[in-house]
């Protein structure tokens, strides 16, 4: 099959067709055109894939571009710092807010067990300078793009958001959280889960 062919010798691809069911570790998905997965092995002689990330969905504020796998990079730096401490990242998304000038990225986490507010700072300041696109970089450093926030939500926040999209239509074994949104519906759920934000001091 020259799908197969092109999957297997390809562990990064994008898919050719508007929407396509893959059988992933975890189950049956719809992956959208673009979407990024990963060969985890073979069952069978089908491909096991691991859903990696919507690679068109970009966070920009300015003249910055940082793709969800962009994202993903920095928040697993930052929470490697958060699992020195004994705690652990449940789950995170993020927005681009430009309600204010200068915008800034937000970035929200639920997590597991409890961590100092220093070591949540040092989080914040992390993920921000782990940032490496150009465009950003240069942002941050002209005050062009504002500190990053990390805001920490309440245990279950996310759990919301799940039970938000099935109740709109999305397949429990299908959903995915967002990694990056507008959504208002959204936002306001993760405002008002809100109970901690830290500013970064990274480009001070």
């Amino acid at each position: 099959m020259i799908f197969l062919q092109i999957f297997i010798s390809f562990p990064f691809f994008k898919f050719v067709d508007r929407l396509n069911k893959v059988f992933l570790l975890s189950g049956l998905y719809r992956c959208r055109l673009g979407d990024v997965v990963e060969v985890a092995g073979f069952h069978n002689g089908s491909p096991k894939l691991n859903f990696i990330c919507r690679r068109k969905l970009i966070l920009t504020v300015n003249i910055d571009k940082n793709t969800e796998r962009d994202l993903q990079i920095v928040v697993e730096k930052g929470s490697q710092l958060l699992n020195k401490a004994k705690a652990e990242l449940v789950d995170f998304t993020s927005y681009a807010d430009v309600s204010n000038q200068p915008g800034c990225y937000v970035i929200f986490w639920e997590i597991k067990g409890e961590a100092e507010d220093k070591v949540l700072e040092a989080c914040c300041r992390e993920m921000d300078a782990a940032f490496v696109d150009h465009g950003y970089v240069v942002a941050r450093k002209t005050s062009s793009i504002g500190p990053l926030m990390l805001c920490i939500v309440e245990r279950g926040t996310f759990k919301k958001i799940l039970d938000y999209f099935v109740e709109n239509g999305a397949g429990l074994g299908q959903f995915k959280t967002p990694r990056c949104t507008n959504n208002p519906v959204l936002l306001k759920i993760l405002s008002e889960c809100t109970i901690q934000t830290f500013r970064s001091t990274a480009y001070i």
